[in-house]
């Protein structure tokens, strides 16, 4: 019995007397004998009957009585049946699930796999006399393309052949009772074989050619290809035919065959057609002289032996289709005993041949995507298995960027972001899973951070972080989150695609993002890009982009959001970052500011002054003390161009037109006003009074008040309006009754008489700056204080003379100079281009903090030595005094050494010193070196920096305080590893100092999806929505907190709006706003239903029609409220 079934995996391949190792092989090509299974039998069988097949669906083997089934890899048993008599024919159908046996009895079989019950027998013939001949000769069983499901089924028998049509799985016992048996009669008499073909008339088979047994005795075995149709008759010679016609085309009666079968590499057997058969390979069992059996390989047309092996006289091989690459060999072998014959069997092998060259098998599987058998053939010849994992990770990326963040096909990406994890678990090659979770089209904002998390994690575990090592693979994995956080918060996760995060992450020019932004009016947005990608754009800003930032800003633009982020970021930047650009800002607001009197004419003047003026109330730059020293050098050059003086000749002109509306009662437009002086003013007054008979009050009331500001003599100016009044009007009058400018004269000469009064000049103060300035200028001659500010500044001086002129000195006397002094005078004193002057204050600058910790050093030596060295060895020798500390930094940032160990230390003992603002401005100051975000404590420092302002606070806040607190919160902002930040902890904190819209903000920052969607969800349940709104409009709404305020307010109102909690602010002014934010996103009919229900129908239908209007579409002026809602729920508006 042939119970004892082992698969067996590459471990087993070629162990023992299973072996093949010791057998003659020869040929030009060299195949790969690898045994697959192993049957045994408890006693050894004379020449037992063995067959196989390999199919798509399954691997049929059988041996005597038994019938194996397994997968179609060989790797799984799926059935093993034992019959009564030998076994003839098998097949398989409907994929795999049905399997059909011919017994040497008679009977066939369907039985179901899955099952493994036979479903029914039928005994069509009655079993042969002799014993040794097949009852069933051949089984075919394909699918009826005519018909879903249905098949129809070949049977050759010993003495004619079954042809079963229509045979339907679900019907089949009707469908074999109604075979017409008659067709068994057919194919009788003298015939070798014979073409057949189906005729639909008679619903049955009709013989279409017979060749006749005198030509050729008998057929064992056809393959058809094409035309082409191969024959292995009973004398064991091949031969070639037209099918068509029956005629011999070629033989090879030299070679004594047994069973053959055709292999091509080809991709199917339709492009064999077309190749003809000269890429096809012949595999022949063949038998010698002396009854030795060989496997030999041959190519076609030539028939050149290109493999031969020896194999066990009792060998079959295994039938499979045409385009397989692959020979299966069932081959039986007798254990060492010598009482058993040569032809005794008790161990039945299926091995397998592939070709030799491993290497091109596998680049065969991987083209086709067979991923699991490259796997499995990649392991069993020790080929590099990592391969299979890349290409299939590369598969699964393409497939990923064709794929749709849609519910619909949720399942389907899932599984392919699973299995791309699955992958990247097995791939040792860490910089080709950092590229992948970097290069990968992710579906979602979740699976895109967890991905980068898992890049980040591995590569970390790899390291040795208390040494720093730099690493490019953890930069770039860095930059991406902190990119990602970027998109986070100026998009939002609803927004993130696979392409557009890989377009984001890619694109190099962070200013084009937020120029698009700008245009596309959304300034949020900008304004929060900016913040985050400043400090990478900022070594690299100049004119030309300036120019396109402010050509991007949009109009009309809501001042009260541009406003603050001119004043507080741009303006500031500009003026560190490209002092030149000043002008090109003070044009570009001048120009703004006007045509604000065209656009928003109902805000103006005071809208103009507002945008005019942020140039001169701009925050300083704010920069590191001794790095910036010099930058007021630069500032000071373009503080009076005529771009500058022009802007401020604006905002007093601005001003000026405000109060003479305010305070004075007259409204000018600007054209006017710039043409006119303080005489020509007051006329303009007087022109503007309708009435004479009101002149005497409106005199009284602002024209006095504003001539004895302006130090103008009442009688004198009456008098001079009086005559400008004649000139204008007389000439132009039209009719002799045309009195009214008569009227207006003579009014204005009934206030002469009351002129008495002396006017009074108030003299406008001086500035207190400039009169200190005018006191340092005029307290000697510029040319002898230039002189002698130069003899200082480059006086000789010997390292730590008690009576020299020290560094620090020095660099005094030369700041002094160079704000005294203009460019010329400078240039001229030294001899030099201004930038060279400037860089000597750099040095000598620098040379005063060495002289401060008694480290003897010259210019000389400090503009000759290698900077790097220096530092290091300043580093080595001080790095216990925070004023070296505070020295190296600053020489690493103006020289650009950047080495990890050393910022490291650097960051450490800042921390360690408590140099928490200075370090702020370090931590800033390096933001854009992508390099330093690996040092470990970059993320601690940054951490600190948020913290402590925070620790140190306490309720009720003070103004100091709460500063502080507003920094720390654009810190976090800012920090481009905001991931590693620990949130919540910062969330606590602010919500101690009673500032939960700040603990919010904290929250919608972390980095994990589900984490932070649960502590948001947590929050908002024990929050006062009321407080959090006032203070983001107190002090989140201006500024740099300004884009991201925005973020926190939708969240506020949104949560309302899911909840149905209008009533929270109801009586508030914040509900205004929410009705807003409802009628931006066109969903106002919960809130119709609360306030008709709540409050009153007015209020409802005051809504609906502000709603309207707000789309378009207003509402009639005559209909009754009532009417208006009823309209609208009924979907009328």
């Amino acid at each position: 019995m042939w119970n004892d079934i082992e698969l067996l995996t590459s471990d087993d391949t070629g162990s023992g007397y299973l072996s093949v190792g010791s057998r003659k092989e020869h040929g030009t090509a060299l195949y790969q004998v690898d045994l697959l299974a192993k049957i045994s039998s408890e006693k050894a069988s004379l020449n037992p009957k063995i067959q196989a097949c390999s199919l798509s669906n399954g691997f049929i083997i059988v041996v005597d009585q038994s019938v194996i089934l397994l997968d179609s890899v060989c790797r799984l048993l799926q059935l093993h049946l034992i019959f009564d008599t030998e076994v003839d024919v098998v097949g398989l159908c409907q994929e795999g699930k049905f399997l059909l046996v011919g017994e040497r009895s008679g009977n066939l079989h369907l039985i179901h796999v899955t099952s493994k019950q036979t479903l029914l027998t039928n005994a069509f013939i009655q079993k042969a006399n002799d014993e040794n001949q097949r009852t069933y000769r051949n089984l075919v069983i394909e699918k009826d393309g005519s018909s879903e499901g249905t098949y129809y089924m070949l049977l050759l028998t010993n003495n004619g052949f079954f042809c079963i049509t229509n045979l339907q799985l679900a019907k089949i016992q009707q469908a074999i009772e109604n075979v017409d048996f008659n067709t068994a009669k057919k194919g009788t008499g003298n015939c070798a074989f014979s073409k057949w073909e189906p005729d639909s008339s008679k619903k049955g088979m009709t013989v279409k050619n017979v060749l006749d047994a005198e030509i050729i005795k008998g057929a064992k075995k056809f393959q058809l290809i094409d035309n082409l149709l191969f024959v292995l008759d009973t004398d064991n010679v091949l031969s070639l035919w037209d099918i068509y016609t029956l005629t011999p085309i070629w033989n090879w009666p030299s070679l004594h065959i047994e069973e053959f079968l055709l292999t091509t590499e080809a991709e199917s057997p339709s492009s064999v057609t077309w190749q003809g058969i000269t890429n096809l390979k012949l595999v022949a069992l063949t038998t010698t002289a002396d009854k030795m059996k060989n496997l030999v390989v041959y190519s076609l047309p030539m028939m050149e032996i290109l493999y031969s092996l020896e194999v066990s006289s009792v060998s079959s091989l295994v039938q499979s289709g045409i385009s397989t690459d692959t020979i299966y060999l069932l081959e039986g072998i007798c254990k060492n005993d010598s009482k058993l014959s040569e032809d005794s069997v008790s161990v039945v092998v299926l091995r397998c041949l592939t070709e030799a060259l491993p290497e091109n098998r596998l680049s065969r599987l991987l083209h086709k995507h067979r991923f699991a058998e490259a796997e499995s053939f990649a392991i069993q010849f020790g080929l590099d298995v990592e391969l299979v994992y890349k290409v299939k990770s590369n598969d699964i990326l393409e497939r990923l960027a064709l794929s749709s963040a849609d519910t619909s096909e949720q399942t389907k990406w899932q599984k392919l972001v699973d299995e791309a994890k699955e992958n990247l678990h097995k791939i040792q090659d860490d910089e080709f899973v950092v590229n992948y979770c970097l290069e990968a089209q992710w579906i979602t904002y979740e699976t895109t951070q967890e991905m980068l998390n898992y890049a980040k994690t591995r590569l970390l575990k790899k390291e040795d972080k208390t040494v720093p090592v730099y690493s490019d693979g953890l930069k770039e994995v860095l930059r991406a989150h902190a990119k990602l956080t970027t998109f986070y918060g100026a998009f939002g996760p609803e927004k993130f695609s696979g392409s557009s995060w890989i377009e984001f992450l890619n694109n190099e020019d962070d200013l084009k993002d937020i120029f698009l932004q700008l245009r596309e009016g959304n300034l949020v947005c900008a304004q929060y890009l900016w913040l985050r990608h400043r400090a990478n754009f900022e070594n690299r800003f100049d004119v030309k982009m300036l120019e396109n930032l402010l050509n991007s800003i949009s109009t009309p633009v809501s001042l009260q959001k541009l406003c603050p982020w001119l004043k507080n970021d741009v303006i500031p930047f500009v003026r560190r970052a490209v002092p030149e650009g000043q002008k090109i800002l003070a044009k570009w607001l001048e120009q703004a500011a006007r045509n604000l009197e065209l656009t928003d004419k109902a805000n103006w003047p005071e809208n103009g002054l507002q945008l005019a003026e942020v140039f001169f109330t701009a925050e300083k730059p704010n920069e590191l003390v001794l790095v910036s020293c010099w930058q007021w050098i630069s500032l000071k050059d373009y503080q009076n161009t005529e771009e500058v003086c022009q802007l401020r000749t604006l905002v007093n002109n601005l001003q000026e037109l405000i109060t003479l509306h305010r305070k004075y009662n007259c409204k000018l437009a600007l054209s006017d006003f710039e043409k006119e002086n303080t005489t020509t003013i007051v006329f303009r007054m007087f022109d503007k009074v309708l009435a004479p008979e009101l002149i005497p009050s409106i005199l009284e009331k602002f024209i006095r008040v504003y001539m004895r500001e302006h130090g103008l003599q009442e009688e004198e100016l009456l008098l001079l309006y009086i005559e400008d009044l004649l000139k204008r009007c007389s000439s132009k009058s039209t009719s002799l009754f045309e009195t009214a400018w008569e009227a207006k004269a003579m009014a204005v000469i009934g206030c002469l008489s009351d002129t008495d009064k002396p006017s009074e000049l108030f003299e406008l103060q001086e500035d207190e700056a400039l009169r200190r300035v005018l006191y340092l200028l005029l307290s000697r001659p510029i040319d002898y204080s230039s002189r002698m500010l130069f003899v200082f500044a480059t006086s000789a001086t010997t390292t730590l003379g008690v009576r020299q002129l020290t560094f620090a000195h020095r660099a005094r006397a030369l700041q002094c100079l160079l704000y005294l002094a203009d460019k010329e005078t400078i240039e001229s004193l030294f001899k030099k281009p201004m930038q060279e002057v400037k860089s000597y204050l750099k040095c000598i600058t620098f040379l005063a903090s060495f002289e401060t910790l008694n480290i003897p050093i010259t210019y000389e030596l400090f503009c000759n030595s290698p900077k790097e060295g220096m530092i290091k060895g300043l580093w080595k020798n001080h790095s216990h005094e925070s004023m070296a500390v505070r020295l190296v930094t600053e020489l690493c940032l103006e020289y650009k050494i950047y080495d990890l160990q050393l910022w490291n230390g650097l960051l450490q003992k800042l921390l360690g010193f408590n140099m928490i603002p200075y370090l702020r401005k370090v931590l800033t100051a390096i933001s854009s070196i992508h390099s330093l975000w690996q040092v470990p404590y970059f993320s601690k420092a940054w951490q600190r920096v948020v913290q402590i302002p925070l620790l140190s606070a306490s309720c009720p806040l003070s103004p100091s305080q709460l500063s502080d607190c507003r920094e720390s919160l654009i810190a976090i902002l800012e920090c481009p590893v905001s991931d590693d930040l620990d949130m919540i902890a910062v969330a606590r904190q602010y919500v101690q100092l009673e500032l939960p819209a700040f603990a919010l903000a904290c929250l919608m920052l972390m980095p994990h999806s589900e984490k932070r969607h649960q502590q948001i969800k947590n929050f908002l349940g024990s929050c006062n929505p009321q407080i959090i709104l006032q203070q983001l409009e107190e002090h989140m709404n201006t500024g740099q907190l300004a884009g991201f305020s925005h973020q926190i307010r939708n969240l506020i109102l949104n949560n309302i709006i899911s909840k149905k909690e209008f009533g929270i602010l109801a009586k508030t002014k914040y509900f205004q706003v929410l009705k807003l934010h409802m009628m931006n996103s066109n969903n106002i009919t919960e809130l119709v239903n609360y306030l008709a229900n709540e409050l009153s129908l007015d209020e409802a239908s005051v809504f609906i029609t502000e709603y309207s209007k707000h789309c378009g579409k207003p509402v009639p002026p005559d209909a009754a409220p009532c009417e208006i809602l009823k309209m609208f729920l009924s979907g009328s508006q």
